[in-house]
């Protein structure tokens, strides 16, 4: 391990050097099992990391096409970004899907400002296992925040996933004639087990924590809600995400595919 590596990985803790670098950091065994080898730049590892018989077998799969080398426990400490490093840590190559593969989802979770990378993460979780399409608008969390990455297990390097401006958003799903919705609590709000999603292609929009989602883009949206019978003044970001993007694969699901952007 050289130097110049411990300052780099350092500086990926901030995200304005994941962004110059197009770089990211992942640790811990199950979630460098997911990252692809071809985008792996270079990795460390400890021997305690290697008293695990399915560690070995990932070690050795890496140093087929990745530059890994082990490294002593002091020194996982000093690079790794948890409390209690588990012994791997691997530098990723930043890869997002072009436009047209994530619009080849009939079905896209929006993030509006969503802020919270913990809920981010658990969101994109959430769309791959729905087979969603996510894009990410300006103001939510960094994709290759490291707790994003953790919090989406894996998810985020085996989906299509995008992030773009909401001008660029509205102008893409103008020219692929893809419905936009939002969630919403207002008086022309429907519920949302109530819409028909399979009339054409959906993005459903989920705003931030704090603000809901954008004046500017409820003022082009059809609005959803999530009715509530209890005491609780709202739900999770990523709770009211599961539910709504459940129904919506619930209708899509028997639906023939007829579009094509």
């Amino acid at each position: 391990m050289s130097i110049s590596q411990i300052k780099l990985i350092n500086k990926l803790a901030q995200k304005k050097y994941r962004n110059e670098f197009k770089l990211f950091v992942a640790e811990g065994l199950r979630l460098c099992e997911e990252i692809p080898p071809e985008d792996i730049a270079f990795g460390f590892f400890t021997k305690e990391f290697l008293s695990d018989e399915r560690a070995t077998i990932l070690i050795e799969r890496l140093k087929k096409s990745a530059q890994i080398e082990e490294i002593n426990t002091a020194t996982m400490e000093r690079i790794s970004d948890t409390k209690t490093p588990q012994g791997i840590l691997l530098v990723g190559r930043q890869k997002l899907s072009s436009p047209d593969k994530v619009v080849a989802k009939k079905i896209i979770a929006v993030l509006d400002g969503v802020q919270d990378p913990g809920n981010v993460g658990t969101i994109l979780r959430t769309a791959a296992a729905f087979d969603c399409g996510v894009i990410l608008l300006e103001g939510s969390a960094d994709i290759f925040n490291p707790k994003v990455i953790r919090s989406s297990m894996g998810a985020i390097f085996h989906m299509p996933i995008t992030v773009m401006t909401c001008a660029e958003f509205l102008s893409l799903m103008k020219s692929c004639d893809v419905e936009i919705l939002a969630t919403a609590l207002d008086s022309s709000a429907e519920i949302y087990w109530r819409y028909d999603y399979t009339r054409k292609p959906s993005a459903i929009i989920f705003g931030s924590e704090a603000n809901g989602v954008s004046q500017s883009l409820l003022d082009v949206s059809e609005k959803i809600f999530i009715p509530m019978r209890g005491h609780a003044e709202s739900l999770n970001v990523a709770t009211a995400t599961a539910i709504i993007l459940s129904e919506v694969v619930r209708q899509h699901e028997n639906a023939t595919p007829t579009h094509i952007c």
